[in-house]
C-alpha cells in the first residue's frame, strides 16, 4: 500500500480563501472612499451638535444611495441621537425619495419601527416622515402597524392620514384588504372617506362605488370630503370614473353641491365630473354670457346698491376661498396676485368679467401648469419652481407639490386655478357685493392702501377654556402656557385680519370651535432697534413677546435684535367688548430699526 502523504486541506483552503478576503477588504476600503465628505464627518463623531442639521439636509438633498443608507442607520438608531438629528434625518430621507425618488442603500424595513409603539419617536413630525417613507420605500412588512394606526381614533388624523396613503403605495394584497376593511359603512365617516381615498389608488372603479355611497350617506362640510375628492381629481381617470358613477347611481342636490364647491375651492373644473354633479344638483354649469344691457345693469347694481362690507364677507368665506389663493395688504395666498390695488386700477366690468370669465385674460406667471405623471397622478398649479430635478407646482389649497421630473409623463400649461362656475353658488346680490368690495380695493377711503403696518396674517390655535392657566406665577415664572409652548407647529391655522387690519374674532371662533384661542404675529427685524406695539383694547388678552410676558397695556415697546420675534396673544373672545382684534407695529421715536410684519400665507 503506498503511504499517502499528510492532508492538506486547511492549507489550499486558507490558500482558496485568501483573495477573497484580499477582494472583501479592497471593497470596504472603496465603499468608504466612495462615502461623502458629509457622511464621514458625521460619522467621525466630531461634528457639534448645532451642526449636524446643516450636513443632514444636504445629504437628503444631494446625498447618493450610500449617503443615505447611513442616514437611514442614523435616524433608527436606538439610543445615541437627539430627538431633533433623528427628526431632521428622517425630513432628509422624505426630501430625497420625494424630489429625486432615490432610496437608501441598507435595510429599509428598518423603518417600520418608528411607526407605531415602544420604539416610535415622540415627536409627530418625525414618526410622519416615518409613515411616508414606509409607504415611498414599500416596506411590507410595516403593513400592520400602519393599518392600526390608521383605525386608532386616538392617533392624530395627520398620522391616519398618512398611514392610509402609505397603505396604498404599498398596494399589496394586505395592504389592501386593510383599506377595504376601514372603508366599509360601519366604520367613522372620517376613516371611511379616508380609506376610500387610499382605495382610490389601487382601484378606482371599486373606489367610486364607495364614493358615491358614502356622499349620498351625507358626510358633513367640504374639509371632510377633501381627501375623498382630492383622490379622484389627482387620478387621470379619477372625474371621469366618479362622474360615470354619480350619473348611473345619483346623488343628492346637497351632497352634489358640497361636492362642487369643493372642486370650484381647489381650482378644478374636469368637465365630466362638474357636468354629472351640475346635473345632480340642479345648477346650469354653463349659464348663458352675459348681454351688453344686462352687463350694464350689473355695473350700475354694483355702483348704486353694492355693499363693500358685505362683499368682503363674502371674499373671506371659506367656500368662495378666494383668500387662499390671493393676499390683501401682504397676508393671504400668493397664487395669484394680491388685490390690495385692484379697485384703484380695474373698472367694474372688468371685474366681472374676471370672475365669470376667468380664463379670457391670465397673466403668464399665473398660468396653470397640468403634469402627468408616469403612474396616472394629474396635478395642477403654478409654477413655482422647475429644473432638471423636479418641478413644484403651487396648487388652490396653497400647499407646494413637488415631482421628480423623472416621474413626468407629459405635462401642459395655461388656463387659470380660479374656476369658471364660483358664481354658481352666491347669490345675485352676494355677486354684487362681492364686486363691490373687489371695486373699492387701493381707493381712498377705508379700503385703502394703509401706511401703518398691522399683523395681518396670524397662525391661531384653539385652547382649554380654563385649565390653561395664564397667571405667571402659576405658568412657570411667566412662561408661554404649556398647551401654547407645546403646540407643534402643523396645530397652528393661518388666520387674516380684514383689509382695516383687524382680525374677526367670531370668525375664528368659528372655524376653530372655541372663544379662547392663541393668536401667534410676527415681525422680521433687518436692522436692530425699538419697536412700538399698540393693541387696540387689552380686555380679555394675555401677551408674551419672544415667550416673556407682556403687561397687557394698550402699547409697549421693545428693543429687537435682527431676525423674526413672535408676539403670541392668549384671547379670550367672549371677556372682549369689540368683536376684532388690531395690532400696530411701529418704529419707536428715536429708534433705527428696520423691519417688516410677516405676511403671506
Amino acid at each position: 500500500m503506498i503511504p499517502m502523504a499528510p492532508p492538506t486541506r486547511s492549507r489550499s483552503a486558507a490558500a482558496r480563501l485568501a483573495p477573497i478576503a484580499a477582494a472583501l477588504a479592497l471593497l470596504s476600503t472603496a465603499a468608504a472612499a466612495q462615502e461623502s465628505a458629509m457622511v464621514k464627518m458625521l460619522r467621525s463623531g466630531r461634528v457639534p451638535a448645532d451642526r449636524q442639521g446643516t450636513l443632514i439636509t444636504l445629504i437628503g438633498r444631494q446625498g447618493s444611495p450610500a449617503d443615505l443608507g447611513f442616514l437611514l442607520e442614523f435616524a433608527t438608531r436606538p439610543e445615541g441621537v437627539s430627538q431633533e438629528s433623528r427628526t431632521l434625518a428622517l425630513d432628509a430621507l422624505s426630501e430625497a425619495a420625494r424630489t429625486r425618488s432615490v432610496a437608501p442603500e441598507g435595510d429599509r424595513s428598518k423603518i417600520a419601527g418608528l411607526i407605531r409603539g415602544e420604539s416610535a419617536p415622540e415627536d409627530r413630525e418625525a414618526r410622519l416622515a416615518a409613515i411616508r417613507l414606509a409607504g415611498a420605500w414599500k416596506v411590507e412588512g410595516a403593513s400592520a402597524a400602519l393599518a392600526a394606526l390608521a383605525a386608532d381614533a386616538g392617533e392624530p388624523r395627520p398620522l391616519r392620514d398618512a398611514s392610509l396613503d402609505a397603505l396604498a403605495d404599498l398596494g399589496g394584497p394586505s395592504s389592501r384588504r386593510a383599506i377595504e376593511a376601514l372603508s366599509g359603512p360601519g366604520q367613522p365617516a372620517d376613516v371611511r372617506l379616508l380609506a376610500i381615498a387610499a382605495l382610490a389608488s389601487l382601484d378606482v372603479d371599486a373606489a367610486a362605488e364607495k364614493a358615491v355611497a358614502a356622499l349620498g350617506e351625507g358626510v358633513g362640510d367640504i374639509d371632510a370630503i377633501a381627501p375623498l375628492m382630492g383622490a379622484f381629481l389627482d387620478r387621470q381617470v379619477g372625474p371621469d370614473r366618479l362622474a360615470t358613477e354619480i350619473t348611473e347611481e345619483g346623488l343628492s342636490a346637497d351632497a352634489a353641491k358640497l361636492a362642487l364647491r369643493y372642486m370650484y375651492s381647489v381650482g378644478r373644473t374636469d368637465p365630466s365630473l362638474v357636468a354629472a354633479l351640475s346635473n345632480a344638483a340642479g345648477i346650469n354649469a354653463e349659464p348663458a354670457p352675459l348681454s351688453e344691457a344686462e352687463m350694464q345693469q350689473l355695473i350700475a347694481d354694483v355702483v348704486e346698491h353694492g355693499d363693500p362690507e358685505a362683499g368682503e364677507v363674502v371674499f373671506r368665506r371659506e367656500d368662495v376661498n378666494c383668500v387662499k389663493c390671493h393676499a390683501l395688504s401682504g397676508a393671504g395666498g400668493d397664487i395669484g396676485p394680491d388685490l390690495s390695488p385692484i379697485g384703484a386700477s380695474s373698472p367694474p366690468d372688468y371685474l366681472i368679467r374676471s370672475l365669470l370669465y376667468p380664463e379670457e385674460a391670465v397673466k403668464e406667471e399665473y398660468q396653470v401648469r397640468t403634469v402627468l405623471t408616469i403612474d396616472g397622478q394629474i396635478f395642477q398649479g403654478i409654477v413655482k419652481e422647475s429644473s432638471n430635478e423636479r418641478i413644484v407646482l403651487r396648487e388652490a389649497t396653497g400647499t407646494d407639490r413637488v415631482v421628480p421630473t423623472a416621474d413626468v409623463e407629459d405635462e401642459k400649461s395655461g388656463g387659470s386655478l380660479m374656476p369658471k362656475g364660483l358664481p354658481n353658488f352666491l347669490t345675485r346680490d352676494e355677486f354684487v357685493d362681492l364686486v363691490a368690495f373687489l371695486s373699492r380695493l387701493g381707493k381712498p377711503g377705508p379700503y385703502a392702501i394703509r401706511s401703518t403696518p398691522t399683523v395681518q396674517r396670524w397662525r391661531v390655535l384653539p385652547l382649554p377654556s380654563a385649565s390653561d392657566s395664564v397667571d405667571p406665577d402659576d405658568a412657570g415664572g411667566g412662561d408661554l402656557p404649556a398647551s401654547i409652548a407645546s403646540a407643534e407647529p402643523v396645530s397652528w391655522r393661518a388666520a387674516y385680519g380684514k383689509t382695516g387690519g383687524t382680525l374677526p374674532l367670531d370668525e375664528v371662533a368659528r372655524s376653530l370651535g372655541t372663544t379662547v384661542f392663541a393668536a401667534r404675529g410676527e415681525v422680521d427685524v433687518t436692522e436692530a432697534g425699538a419697536l412700538s406695539f399698540s393693541v387696540d383694547s387689552p380686555e380679555g388678552l394675555s401677551l408674551w413677546l419672544d415667550g416673556e410676558p407682556i403687561d397687557p397695556a394698550g402699547s409697549f415697546t421693545a428693543e429687537l435684535g435682527v431676525g423674526r420675534h413672535a408676539l403670541t396673544i392668549r384671547v379670550d373672545a367672549e371677556a372682549r367688548s369689540g368683536d376684532g382684534l388690531r395690532v400696530e407695529v411701529t418704529r419707536a421715536e428715536g429708534s433705527e430699526a428696520e423691519f417688516t410684519v410677516v405676511g403671506g400665507p
